[in-house]
């Protein structure tokens, strides 16, 4: 076994992240598949909205403020990250609620927006690529995923504006 996948092994930061992954991954496929309703209205918009705009907008928020914060309060880097990695795949649960409740609709339903698809597979990516780079997946590549893992930020920011837009039937 090599050193990286023996450290793995003892990585419980990796475990956590992975189980988090599966569980992201089953709700989305039941959900998907309508094994449950998750769809209901809580005020003027629907539940798995309000998902994900506290997904979405955790990510919007803290992203930048973890950036600030990286880079001015070096002592708590540990603890940054955490937040950073185990709030973004929350994050992106919820954000997984609403997708596949959206692309599981009957067809004589589809959904609306393009920029939905957009946006969850930018999201994904960035899940991925961080996921790489935080357990060091990427060997060699690792500052290649790093461009790619923070361009794919910036492309988050102006789908989720066009999305949002669109929804509001602005553009």
């Amino acid at each position: 076994m090599t050193e990286t996948g023996s450290r793995l092994l003892r990585n419980t930061q990796f475990w956590l992240a992975s189980v988090l992954l599966v569980i992201t991954a089953v709700i989305s496929v039941g959900n998907f598949e309508r094994w449950w309703d998750w769809y209901f209205d809580l005020g003027y918009f629907s539940f798995t909205h309000w998902l994900v705009w506290f997904g979405a907008g955790y990510i919007a928020a803290f992203t930048p403020l973890y950036l600030y914060l990286k880079r001015s309060h070096k002592g708590n880097l540990g603890l940054l990250m955490k937040v950073h990695v185990f709030g973004n795949l929350i994050a992106f649960a919820l954000i997984s609620i609403h997708f596949t409740q959206q692309a599981g609709r009957p067809p004589q339903f589809p959904p609306v927006h393009s920029t939905g698809l957009i946006l969850y597979i930018f999201t994904g990516a960035m899940v991925v690529t961080g996921f790489m780079q935080r357990f060091q997946l990427a060997g060699r590549l690792r500052t290649t995923w790093r461009f790619v893992h923070a361009s794919l930020s910036l492309s988050f920011y102006i789908v989720i504006v066009v999305h949002v837009l669109q929804s509001y039937d602005v553009l």
